[in-house]
């Protein structure tokens, strides 16, 4: 297995799409349940995070495709919102080009990456103390983005290993609108 490309996550907040329903956005419970997640086992928690408020519109939007819904048919304890959260880590970096080649994926990643390669990554990092893992938004390649230039925020993920955590994550806000996702796409109510 490859070593990670460690890197220090600093920027703030970062943002995480939730279920209306849930009660605390916090919770990483829910990153246990599905077996198909890229960072994460039922070994280990993950927080699921976006680096910033597009790539979170993103990773909402997409969902919603994947599963053929339209966000007005959804029931309102199923509706997105956006939490706001505190927090700054050392992740290993599966963002820039070099950290890719470090973690021993190809440079398309997230194309060609299976999950089995992702997890046994993840476990890699998580067995090694490593706080999380930046990676690229595999929402934003699926919508067609294959320039990964410039910050990361801009296009970037975070799984932070919450066991692993120096520094707690902390919620800042719960936004219960649904104004954050209104652009780019059409107006949603």
């Amino acid at each position: 297995m490859s070593q990670p490309l460690l890197i220090e996550h600093t920027h703030q907040p970062v943002y995480r799409v939730v279920r209306r329903s849930w009660a605390d956005p916090l919770d990483t419970s829910h990153s246990q349940k599905r077996r198909e997640n890229r960072w994460n086992m039922p070994e280990f928690r993950a927080l699921y995070c976006c680096c910033s408020e597009w790539v979170a519109r993103a990773v909402a939007l997409d969902v919603f495709r994947l599963a053929g819904i339209v966000l007005e048919d959804l029931q309102p304890a199923y509706r997105p919102q956006l939490a706001e959260v505190s927090w700054t880590g050392q992740v290993a970096d599966v963002a820039s080009a070099e950290g890719v080649a470090a973690a021993g994926f190809s440079p398309e990643y997230p194309a060609g990456a299976s999950t089995l390669q992702t997890q046994a990554f993840a476990r890699t990092c998580h067995e090694g103390g490593v706080e999380g893992i930046v990676c690229r938004s595999a929402s934003l390649a699926r919508m067609g983005l294959w320039a990964w230039e410039g910050t990361h925020e801009r296009w970037g993920e975070v799984a932070i290993f919450v066991a692993n955590c120096e520094q707690a994550p902390a919620l800042l806000a719960r936004r219960r609108n649904l104004a954050w996702l209104q652009w780019p796409g059409p107006r949603i109510k």
